[in-house]
């Protein structure tokens, strides 16, 4: 999600501030010589606390507090996902049911999917905004594979999809899908429940 924002500008922002501030605390402090290093050293250690808090946690916590910014910057995609799958694999069509659990935070973002044949482990997820009308959408890829006692059994495979997050509701992602083993159809995801980041 960090990728959404020039990380540039954000680390010289967080830069300017922090010596702006250390300038202004030993102005006011008179602080020199070896204790203004020191506590420059002491704000620094606090300062990468602070971020690393709210790269953890904290976010979220923002997040809700104005939920403008999930259309600002990035929906906060946390949660349970119930997954119907429509498949197409040659002149064979159908529905399988399965759940998904997405992870996130400011650094990364993982979907993991299971059904009661296979599950799927993320190989990459990267969140987008469309340029011309700043939808949210997630490139995905993943690996697929049976679980013991499935009933069917099937080979891995790698699929690909774009899921694009619903016009009016946060809790809805849907796309196409494509696999490596010439199989295809659409993903639609539906939030059930949100998921507190618990370490």
């Amino acid at each position: 999600m960090i990728t959404l924002v020039p990380l540039q500008k954000l680390l010289t922002f967080v830069a300017v501030l922090y010596a702006f501030i250390s300038i202004l605390m030993s102005i006011i402090f008179g602080i020199t010589g070896f204790s203004s290093l020191l506590v420059a050293f002491k704000g620094a250690f606090m300062l990468e606390a602070a971020i690393l808090a709210f790269v953890v946690f904290g976010w979220r916590k923002i997040w809700e507090k104005f939920p403008v910014l999930n259309k600002w910057i990035y929906p906060d995609l946390n949660g349970k996902w119930c997954v119907n799958i429509h498949w197409n694999r040659g002149n064979q069509n159908g529905t399988k049911y399965a759940q998904a659990f997405i992870k996130q935070d400011l650094f990364r973002l993982s979907i993991e999917l299971k059904s009661d044949e296979s599950e799927s482990e993320t190989l990459m997820v990267k969140p987008k905004k469309d340029p011309e009308s700043s939808r949210p959408m997630l490139y995905y890829i993943y690996r697929n594979e049976p679980t013991k006692g499935a009933s069917t059994k099937q080979k891995p495979h790698k699929g690909a999809a774009i899921l694009k997050i619903d016009h009016t509701d946060l809790n809805i992602l849907s796309g196409n899908y494509f696999t490596d083993r010439s199989t295809n159809g659409q993903f639609k995801l539906t939030r059930t429940q949100e998921i507190q980041n618990k370490k």
